[in-house]
């Protein structure tokens, strides 16, 4: 069996595999980043406080809590005691307040988190308006959807959710003019009246466009409306298809920085122009001088560059090589070919041009197809032995021979055989393998490219989702061929194309299994 270039991606491999493992029950993969640590502390060490019994009348615990950065911790489901205090919750800041069992994300740094407390003698109320305003003017009919509260000072008032935006702009909650808080984070009341208005952020464009990029695939531009001040992920490398270039990073036009797909990004106050960086994808050319990938001549290049068309060594009695051919091209030995760049998910291949010799006609080599072959034998004038054997490339072949004989004597060479039966017809079927020797399928190779890689998993998935489109005979250009389907059948516990035989190919890409397929028995062929 060829072996084959691995090639493969963290992320690629777990898309696809997080696919087929919905399907096979597998699980693959592991994140050994470290990733720094930090520590939310609770602290308890304020004269008199004290764990409050739970209704159990257990003390609960209350310990320090360690995780990576941007994760969640929940506050302990416990209350706290002190002579003279109602305990309100936690806080970090004496801005905001996280009740028992509120969740707190830790982003990068170490916390402390203190009680918070009422005085019980405290008998003043404070009023925390939700104003909704515009050019001046109260809208009274939306303030009745947030209607004012009273409250003592230490006690939490949780930010309501509703929101109203203006054109242009998207609310994220509400602020007191210096502090954004979110809907259903809670304020801590103080010693004053609060008034909290509508956090309106302005919305501006962010664009990506590939400009004057030539062969694109599909969409060229992009826009998403962020409201300034927000994160967002940016666009994969996959957003944009280029035949022969794939996207390394975005380059932001505003800043003059590049950043990594799916980078955080935080959207500033103005629009942002995103352009990908496009890198040269590295092709091997294969030069098909039969259909076996044994005997392919295999050069490497990148998209835009030339490589020279080798010369054919491979000799095919009866006919004379002349060239090389790729769709209307022919190029000979020697010749600088500038490699194009191909749709994704596909190779760049040459097949050999072959002149009979003495002759005009030409043929070109294929991968293996429908063949029939048709041998008559004449022994004499007098009578005859027609042998006549067709053979039909498919998954399963039916292979039948025909003899006749007539009653008279039939000579060939120097061997004689009489029949006294008028005719003799034999039919005899069998399943045979469209390949007829192991070497001739390259395992793993579902698009025919020559090489092994994530591409070959994601066409095989491709094929078993839309077969419309990308199965035998699709209307997509990519579509499966079948000798991809044949060297795309990797797992012979289940015959044909499955889900499985994509996954061997990802854990063959990912070194988990040596060789492709895992195990395979050829019928005999008699």
């Amino acid at each position: 069996m060829k072996q084959f270039i691995k090639k493969i991606t963290a992320f690629s491999a777990s898309a696809v595999i997080a696919v087929c493992s919905a399907t096979s029950g597998a699980l693959i993969g592991a994140d050994t980043t470290e990733e720094t640590t930090y520590t939310v502390h609770f602290d308890l060490s304020e004269e008199g406080v004290s764990v409050a019994p739970d209704k159990n009348n257990n003390i609960p615990e209350i310990t320090d809590i360690t995780k990576k950065g941007n994760s969640s911790v929940l506050i302990p489901n416990a209350d706290l005691e002190k002579e003279g205090y109602i305990f309100s919750g936690w806080t970090e800041d004496d801005i905001k307040g996280y009740v028992k069992g509120d969740v707190f994300r830790i982003k990068d740094h170490d916390v402390t988190l203190h009680p918070v407390w009422v005085d019980e003698e405290d008998d003043v109320f404070h009023k925390i308006t939700f104003r909704v305003e515009w050019n001046g003017e109260i809208d009274t009919d939306a303030e009745k959807l947030v209607p004012p509260v009273k409250k003592q000072a230490g006690r939490f008032v949780q930010i309501p959710l509703d929101t109203f935006p203006r054109n242009g702009y998207k609310q994220r909650g509400w602020t007191d003019g210096t502090t954004e808080f979110a809907g259903q984070e809670y304020i801590i009341v103080h010693n004053d009246d609060i008034t909290l208005t509508p956090n309106l952020k302005k919305l501006y464009i962010l664009r990506y466009s590939v400009g004057d990029a030539d062969r694109i695939n599909g969409v060229k531009e992009l826009e998403f409306e962020i409201p300034e001040g927000d994160s967002t992920d940016l666009q994969n490398n996959d957003r944009f298809s280029r035949n022969g270039f794939k996207i390394k990073c975005w380059h932001c036009e505003n800043d003059d920085k590049d950043y990594a797909p799916i980078a955080v990004f935080t959207m500033p106050s103005e629009d942002v122009l995103m352009t990908p960086v496009w890198e040269p994808i590295k092709y091997t050319i294969n030069f098909k001088p039969t259909s076996n990938s044994a005997d392919y001549i295999k050069v490497q290049g990148y998209t835009d560059t030339a490589i020279i068309a080798p010369e054919c060594s491979y000799v095919k009695e009866g006919y004379t090589f002349a060239g090389w051919k790729r769709d209307d091209l022919v190029i000979q030995p020697g010749d600088e070919y500038i490699i194009p760049g191909a749709t994704p998910g596909t190779g760049i291949s040459f097949s050999a041009v072959w002149t009979e010799s003495g002759g005009d006609e030409q043929t070109t080599t294929s991968a293996p197809n429908d063949t029939t072959t048709t041998t008559t034998v004449t022994s004499s004038t007098v009578s005859s032995t027609t042998t006549t054997t067709t053979i039909t490339s498919s998954t399963n072949t039916t292979l039948t021979t025909t003899e006749t004989a007539s009653s008279s004597t039939s000579t060939e060479d120097t061997s004689t055989t009489e029949s006294t039966t008028s005719s003799v017809t034999t039919t005899v079927t069998t399943t045979v393998s469209t390949a007829q020797e192991e070497n001739d399928i390259s395992y793993g190779d579902s698009n025919c490219d020559g090489n092994i890689d994530m591409a070959d998993a994601v066409l095989i998935m491709q094929a078993l989702a839309n077969p419309d489109k990308y199965d035998v005979g699709g209307t997509s250009e990519n579509h499966i061929t079948e000798e991809g389907r044949i060297n795309a059948d990797v797992d012979p516990s289940i015959k044909g194309l499955t889900t499985n035989d994509a996954l061997t190919i990802q854990l063959y890409l990912l070194n988990k299994i040596d060789k492709l397929p895992i195990a395979i028995e050829l019928p005999i062929i008699n």
